[in-house]
């Protein structure tokens, strides 16, 4: 906002003219001369500009020679009321100005702004069209995989309703296919941000994406009893909700939850703590049972799903989502680690790509298989097929884009 800034510097240097003006009108009035403020003003740029011409103002009412002599009592003055302006003036003045300039500078910029963004638009089209032509096989490759699984989990879906028999493995089946069918939008998500070249958001994306294929590999591992201890868990959630709510609602200047509405969360919530016990009560208590640990982490919940080894990709997800001072400096989508960077980039599309295509697989195995027919051993087998070719292509246009920035920068 360079306009800011000169509009400022402008008003600031008219503060010693000011001063000198004032200064000028007393001494005039001990003479008794009646000037107009135009001579006193004249008479102060005239000394201020340095000039050793002498002063010359016409007018009907002077006549003669005007003597103007300061003396160390007139420099005080001028000290002494500059010092006062600083004080008093200077800190409303500024607010004030940028203020009045800032509804100024807004205006020009939505008068502009329509030229603006069809700029940026094209220049966005641009860059999505060079992004496709080095992305674009391995990004088809990801669109594939999540389409294969979408169609996987409706005949599975399908397949669960009309079928009769055990309730409780029926809720086992249709928790497992919700898991499922929320991983599809999850991984659609990151391949929307993979086509637009934030690849650290699609990283924190995968994070999400690996937490679900982890519970739905507890769940069915342990079967129909953690199923539904994992869909009561649902009472415990609410009435921690509800407390971070309670403790901020005034703040916010929210209404209070009615109290009938909270009566019925905390009866859920005390009515599923005396059925399961107090372990119940931790965030994922729901496996404390099972896992045979009072406050599970979802650090143990990876170790049950036999997970564990993600450990360090899913840390790199955590970087991406929290505001600690690893994501401040390791960016994937910076091939210069010591450059900024503010928007998208062409680059670090692999890692996230080629996790999301091993876990949506995974996850996808974990629920298809369950029960398998002869159709579900076929999609497994060639999405897993499909799933190993994906690393290949990622890293061969990754490779690329690398041998390209070298010879850029050299």
């Amino acid at each position: 906002m360079d306009i800011l800034q000169e509009a400022l510097n402008q008003t600031l240097k008219e503060i010693p003219r000011f001063i000198l003006e004032n200064v000028i009108s007393k001494k005039l009035q001990k003479q008794r001369i009646t000037a107009s403020k135009d001579l006193s003003r004249k008479l102060a740029k005239h000394i201020l500009s340095g000039t050793k011409k002498p002063f010359k103002y016409r007018s009907r009412k002077l006549s003669g020679n005007i003597d103007l002599a300061f003396d160390q009592d007139d420099l005080n003055e001028i000290d002494r009321t500059f010092e006062r302006f600083q004080k008093e003036k200077l800190s409303k003045m500024v607010p004030d100005a940028a203020q009045r300039i800032s509804k100024i500078v807004l205006k020009d910029l939505k008068a502009r702004w329509p030229n603006e963004e069809a700029l940026q638009q094209a220049d966005l089209s641009r860059f999505r069209e060079h992004l496709e032509e080095r992305w674009g096989h391995p990004l088809g490759q990801l669109r594939m995989l999540l389409t294969m699984c979408r169609e996987w989990c409706q005949w599975i879906h399908q397949r669960n309703v009309s079928q009769k028999g055990n309730p409780k493995k029926k809720q086992l089946r249709s928790i497992l296919i919700r898991l499922l069918t929320r991983g599809c939008q999850v991984t659609d998500e990151i391949i929307c941000l993979l086509e637009n070249s934030f690849a650290d958001g699609a990283m924190a994306r995968w994070r999400t994406l690996h937490e679900i294929a982890v519970v739905a590999a507890v769940i069915r591992h342990y079967g129909s009893d953690i199923a539904e201890r994992y869909v009561d868990h649902q009472a415990v959630e609410s009435k921690r909700k509800l407390d971070k709510y309670l403790a901020c609602y005034k703040d916010l200047g929210y209404k209070p939850l009615s109290a009938r509405a909270q009566q019925k969360i905390d009866k859920a919530y005390n009515a599923a703590v005396a059925r399961y016990g107090k372990t119940f009560k931790s965030e994922y208590g729901w496996a404390a049972y099972h896992l045979k640990i009072d406050r599970p982490t979802f650090a143990d919940l990876e170790k049950a799903a036999g997970r564990a080894e993600m450990r360090s990709h899913y840390q790199m997800g955590n970087d991406n989502i929290h505001a600690g001072i690893k994501s401040m400096y390791v960016r994937l989508g910076l091939l210069n680690s010591d450059d900024l960077l503010a928007g998208r980039s062409n680059a670090g599309l692999m890692e996230p790509g080629q996790s999301t295509a091993h876990t949506l697989t995974q996850l996808s195995a974990i629920v298809g298989l369950s029960e398998p027919i002869m159709d579900d051993l076929v999609t497994a087998d060639m999405m897993r097929m499909l799933t190993d070719d994906v690393p290949k292509s990622l890293y061969k246009a990754d490779r690329q884009l690398r041998r390209d920035d070298d010879r850029y920068r050299k």
